[in-house]
């Protein structure tokens, strides 16, 4: 009986842990590849960067731009090099579908008409870094 309280107190103890402060290798290398992404839409495509990680309910946009007078919503992939789903494919239905209420937030927040959707996809090994763009993915 003792056993069994105590074993039921640890686990008690053990799911009410609060999630590691400390990012996962896996997370630390999408933020990598979305501050990429920024450097490349800031400097090189010259977009603005309105929102980095924008947040509506449970869903996110990676990050929110304007490309001269359009809104550019943009989801970043970060995949290794032989991934069997490229990042432009991982966006798929299923994705497309809970960010559409995150998108339609921003767009009511900000009196929006014009908007479009784009992929960056980045893919690494080791330390090298490709990165692709893909402008004006369908969404809806």
């Amino acid at each position: 009986m003792c056993f069994v309280t105590i074993f039921l107190l640890k686990m008690v103890t053990f799911f009410a842990k609060p999630y590691p402060l400390m990012a996962t290798e896996q997370q630390k290398i999408g933020e990598k590849g979305e501050n990429l992404a920024l450097h490349f839409l800031e400097k090189i495509k010259k977009y603005k960067i309105l929102e980095k990680n924008w947040r509506y309910g449970r869903g996110e946009i990676d990050l929110i731009a304007k490309d001269d007078c359009l809104i550019v919503f943009v989801e970043v992939r970060t995949r290794q090099w032989n991934a069997l789903v490229s990042g432009y494919y991982s966006v798929g239905k299923k994705k497309k579908s809970a960010l559409k209420p995150v998108v339609q937030a921003y767009i009511q927040s900000h009196h929006l008409r014009y908007f479009r959707f784009d992929v960056v996809e980045i893919t690494h090994a080791a330390d090298r870094y490709e990165l692709f763009h893909y402008e004006n993915i369908p969404f809806f």
